[in-house]
Parts: C-alpha cells; sequence; structure tokens
C-alpha cells in the first residue's frame, strides 16, 4: 500500500475526511462476539476503515438491513454446477458468496492437466475469488480407470501460483496411514511450500485418525455424525459442515453451531447442482438452514466467513471491522436471509439476485481442445427416438447395464460377450462409454 493510500484510511477512519463510501444505519453481524451491532460502515477503496457514525462522498441508507461479510465456501468442485467460471459467478455472486475454494479433481480426472489450467484459466478475471486445492488423487484410487494420472511432480510447480492454497481432499486415507511414497510425496510438497492439506476421510477414527493427522492433514468434510466430528476437532481438525446437493450433514452436526465448537467449524457445499443453484442458493441456503434448526445466526454467519478466511489463511477478509476488505452482503432479515446487495472490495456488483456487470466467457479453444472436444456424440434426432414394435425387424434392445451407447437406433451396442446387438442396421458405432 502506498504511503497516500494509507494516510488517506486513517484519516477517514479518524473522521476527518470524508470516506468514499459510507453504508448508513446498518445491522452489522459482528463475527467475533456473535453480537449484532448498529451503525454506519465507512469504506475507503477497497478496505472498511470505521465502524461508527459517519459521512462519505457516498451514502447508502440501509434502514436497518443487516451487513455481513461476504461469503466464503471453503470446499466446492465448480464441476458440478456444470458451470465454467463466469456462469458460476452469476449463479453464486448474487447469493453473497465473494470467494470459495474449490477442488478440480473432477475435471482432472478427465482432462489431466488441461483440465485444471482450464479451472485456473476460466476464473482468472472474475469478481468472484476463486483459490484452488491441488487434487490430490487423480485417480481416486488405483482401481479407478480415469482420462489422467497427476502425480508429484506435475503438480508440485503449481505451488507457485498465488491462487493455490494446498492440496485438496486426500481421500486415499489407507495409503496415506500405511505411507504409500506416491501420497508422501504429495504431502511433503504441499508443507515444503507453506501450504494446506485437506482431508477426505469417513469413519476415520483411533490410531489410523492419529497417523492420518499427524501426517499433516488439517481438515475434514465427511463428518456424518456427532460423535466422529467431535473426535476429529478434539485431534486438531477443522470441520466442514457438508450440505450441498448429494451429501448433507448439517442436521446431524447441529450442535457444533456453538462455542467452542463453531470456532473450528464452517460451512461448505461441496457439489451443488445448477437446479440446487437456481433454487435454493448457495452459501446463503446453508445459513437460511441452518437458522431454521436452531443456530444463532451470527453463529452461522461467522461459520461462512471468518472461520474459513481463517483456515485458508485470507488475511483481513471474513469480519467487518476495520482494516478488513470491503466484501459484504447485505440481508434483509434473518428469517429469510435473503441477499440484496453485494459489494466486492468496496463496490456494488451484485444486486436483487443480478450480477451488475457479468464477466465474458473466452475460451481459448486450441489451447485447450482436449477439454472442449472430449465427448464425441453425433446430433441426435426425432428418428433416433422412435420405439419400434416389438419383435419386429427393426426391434431395439437395451444395453447392458452400465454401459450406454453414444449413437442412435442404427448402430450395435456391445454386449457383455464382445458381440453386438443392433437396434435397425447401420454403421459402426463411434464410442461407448461407462457411468
Amino acid at each position: 500500500m502506498q504511503s497516500d493510500e494509507l494516510k488517506r484510511r486513517i484519516s477517514a477512519g479518524r473522521g476527518d475526511a470524508l470516506a468514499d463510501l459510507v453504508l448508513k444505519n446498518a445491522r452489522i453481524v459482528n463475527v467475533f462476539t456473535d453480537e449484532i451491532d448498529t451503525a454506519d460502515i465507512a469504506i475507503s477503496g477497497n478496505s472498511i476503515v470505521g465502524v461508527g457514525a459517519y459521512h462519505g462522498r457516498k451514502e447508502v441508507d440501509l434502514h436497518g438491513k443487516y451487513v455481513c461479510p461476504g461469503l466464503i465456501d471453503g470446499h466446492i468442485h465448480i464441476e458440478s454446477s456444470m458451470l465454467c467460471g463466469p456462469a458460476f459467478e452469476q449463479a453464486v455472486l448474487p447469493h453473497g458468496t465473494t470467494a470459495v475454494v474449490t477442488d478440480p479433481h473432477e475435471i482432472s480426472n478427465v482432462a489431466g492437466l488441461e483440465g485444471l489450467d482450464f479451472m485456473l484459466e476460466t476464473t482468472k478475471n472474475l469478481t468472484l475469488s476463486v483459490y484452488f486445492m491441488l487434487p490430490s488423487c487423480v485417480p481416486a484410487t488405483d482401481l479407478d480407470e480415469s482420462g489422467a494420472v497427476l502425480n508429484a511432480e506435475q503438480l508440485r510447480p503449481y505451488y507457485g501460483n498465488p491462487r493455490v492454497l494446498g492440496l485438496a481432499e486426500l481421500m486415499n486415507a489407507y495409503g496415506t496411514v500405511r505411507c504409500d511414497p506416491k501420497i508422501l510425496q504429495k504431502i511433503r510438497d504441499c508443507t515444503e511450500a507453506g501450504k494446506i492439506v485437506d482431508g477426505h476421510a469417513p469413519l476415520l477414527s483411533d490410531k489410523d485418525l492419529n497417523a492420518y493427522i499427524a501426517a499433516g492433514v488439517q481438515s475434514d468434510h465427511e463428518c456424518s455424525n456427532i460423535e466422529e466430528a467431535m473426535e476429529k476437532l478434539r485431534r486438531g481438525q477443522y470441520i466442514m459442515i457438508r450440505e450441498g446437493t448429494a451429501a448433507k450433514n448439517m442436521e446431524a452436526l447441529m450442535p457444533l453451531f456453538r462455542e467452542p465448537y463453531c470456532s473450528r467449524c464452517m460451512l461448505v457445499t461441496d457439489d451443488k447442482h445448477p437446479g440446487d443453484l437456481l433454487d435454493s442458493g448457495h452459501i446463503d441456503s446453508n445459513i437460511r438452514k441452518a437458522i431454521r434448526l436452531g443456530a444463532d445466526p451470527a453463529v452461522a454467519v461467522k461459520m461462512a466467513t471468518l472461520v474459513p478466511a481463517q483456515y485458508f489463511g485470507f488475511k483481513q477478509h471474513g469480519a467487518v471491522a476495520p482494516g478488513y476488505a470491503a466484501d459484504l452482503i447485505v440481508v434483509s432479515d434473518f428469517e429469510s436471509f435473503t441477499v440484496e446487495q453485494v459489494y466486492k472490495n468496496g463496490t456494488l456488483v451484485a444486486e436483487h439476485g443480478k450480477t451488475l456487470k457479468p464477466a465474458p466467457l473466452d475460451i481459448d479453444r486450441v489451447r485447450f481442445s482436449h477439454v472442449m472436444d472430449s465427448f464425441d456424440l453425433d446430433e441426435i434426432t426425432l428418428q433416433d427416438l422412435e420405439l419400434r414394435e416389438s419383435g419386429g425387424a427393426g426391434a431395439c434392445h437395451l444395453p447392458e447395464p452400465g454401459r450406454i451407447a453414444y449413437r442412435g437406433k442404427n448402430h450395435p451396442v456391445p454386449t457383455a460377450s464382445g458381440q453386438s446387438s443392433r437396434c435397425g442396421s447401420g454403421t459402426q458405432h463411434r464410442k461407448t462409454g461407462r457411468f
């Protein structure tokens, strides 16, 4: 920060100079004390400079609406939303999410490093802050079939990227506690780079859990019952309380929504399918559910803001306080927790469910040809979907369970014996795949 900018912030904080923006008459969710403070919020540049009574060059009267820090999803696979970076931003930013930490192992399992590079490239110039944890297990196990294998040597250069925060969910817990050399090398590379190792160890317990944590694994998002969560908390792990499209663990873990546990727990989604994003929202939906289940609203907000900011090392983020980034959301009330406005770095970026300046999607299709053209499917016509009379010459047989043919009715489908059953006659199909 330049000296002049520092002086402007100090002057505005003292009230000797006008702030750039003042949000007047706000009910501020204080994530340090779990209280609601009534005050103005003074912003200079991209930073909050004061909470109290202020005047600014621009003033917005909130008439007693609540102001919270911008929401942070500490563990999500963006691919599950089926959206590229700019479209994902349009889906979550209006819901108050100002930062996410993503694990791109789904696309990396298909496209390897090109998939990882694609995700980094298509999220780099967004208003939404998108951080990455490197996929730790591609493939997930040695028994899996995947489109790529990522070893420690391939991942190592990515730790120099400031948006890469560490190693993603270490799902090979079995290999970790039995000292698989490939896993241990990835852990060493991550910790030597000063980064974080996230965990994925459902029901791991007792001495195996001790060994797993001793290896450097600092969190877990797989807890499905309170006994498991408490054991991992007592061993020093952060607990990510998962409530997404597939896994829904919040109700079972509601006892964690109070001190001292809540200061080591954060709200995450893991995955969020597009229908859910449209129907219920993102982390704001998790906060609504927590409040509905009896959580103190200030505690629920803290678990979606300050706690992930502290865990991931987002300095001066996750709170409404002097010196903190002006990433703020304005919500109508705690009952509906409807996000009305979103500020990022002191600028209004979303309002009433809409992103104000959507980012364009510009993909280098030559560079990312493997990502863009990985699925080869002929055009499906209405005739391809016709049902033929049973027993006729054009009878159509279903494929064996677990297989699907990517062609239409005039192409054979492989059977368990390696032969083909036909839906009519025609040329050979081009590609089959497994669910």
